[in-house]
């Protein structure tokens, strides 16, 4: 076969320009099959956008994934998940494409999936979304970002977006094929719960550490300092104009480790925390009672 017969088969097999598909056939030794190989190595314009939401009055949490072919501007795979579960949104950004669309599909067979929800927003997401980027001269995590807040309008949410280059082999590691939910067990991704530093207020006059039950509730302060953790402590009540103030919680485990105790403390479904309780201190207890953010957290 011709030189210019491979040159035109490269090009329409990987949608490249004649001066890529010239370099990769020169680096190949003119092999078409080798050319294929390495064409996916020059080709990077392919941008995968990590995003995470929070709608902060709905106690909604969502992830999303796009895929954008830069040079043509089109979507090539959009996955998303909303959920009542704060834990979700612990899922990092950071973890490969392939791992954070894996995490979005077992988010969706989680307990506090909003199944109706997540299927109606990836229905007419995509649409408007789809229109939006092919208005955009040069596509970036702001545009996205800004694209989502104004579908979402007048809804108040907060957004991570996180912009990632793949070149064509990257991409194509994976497969191509839109994934089902059915497609990626519950058990693929551990979406767990979110576990919160915190603190238990001792009392001179209180229980000692070394007699508390599980299922007393004790006073305790969040002292943990990560973004989801800050959402939270307004949602459950742990902070009254910009101040941290104590809220009570449910004692879940106790376990004596390293001279101290550690204590599993549970807040609401999904939200728990773990305090280090020195072990000759006193707490002061509440007996066993309704935590009361149990009456307005919807789940």
């Amino acid at each position: 076969m011709k030189q210019s017969d491979h040159l035109k088969l490269l090009m329409e097999e990987t949608g490249c320009e004649q001066s890529q598909a010239e370099l990769a056939l020169n680096l190949s030794d003119n092999n078409l099959e080798k050319a294929i190989s390495t064409i996916g190595f020059l080709l990077k314009f392919i941008k995968i956008f990590k995003i995470k939401l929070i709608f902060q009055k709905e106690n909604i949490y969502g992830l999303a994934q796009l895929a954008i072919n830069m040079k043509t501007s089109e979507i090539l795979r959009f996955s998303t998940a909303f959920s009542q579960n704060p834990a979700i949104y612990e899922i990092s950004e950071n973890i490969d494409w392939f791992s954070f669309e894996k995490a979005i599909f077992s988010a969706r067979l989680e307990a506090g999936s909003l199944e109706k929800y997540t299927q109606n927003i990836e229905e007419n997401f995509r649409l408007y979304a789809q229109q939006a980027i092919k208005e955009i001269i040069s596509i970036s995590a702001d545009e996205i970002s800004d694209i989502i807040k104004a579908f979402f309008s007048p809804i108040n949410i907060a957004i991570k977006v996180l912009e990632e280059e793949l070149n064509l082999t990257q991409f194509k590691k994976f497969p191509d094929q839109n994934l089902r939910n059915d497609m990626i067990s519950s058990k693929g991704y551990d979406i767990g719960f979110v576990k919160l530093d915190a603190k238990i207020l001792e009392d001179k006059d209180g229980k000692p550490i070394k007699k508390v039950q599980e299922g007393e509730t004790v006073l305790s302060v969040i002292t943990d300092q990560r973004d989801i953790a800050h959402y939270l402590v307004h949602l459950i009540g742990g902070k009254e104009n910009g101040i941290i103030s104590p809220i009570p919680a449910s004692v879940q485990k106790v376990y004596y480790k390293n001279e101290s105790f550690e204590v599993h403390l549970y807040y609401a479904s999904s939200i728990t925390g773990l305090a280090i309780v020195q072990k000759n201190s006193k707490l002061k207890t509440l007996g066993e009672k309704q935590l009361w953010w149990g009456k307005i957290l919807p789940w």
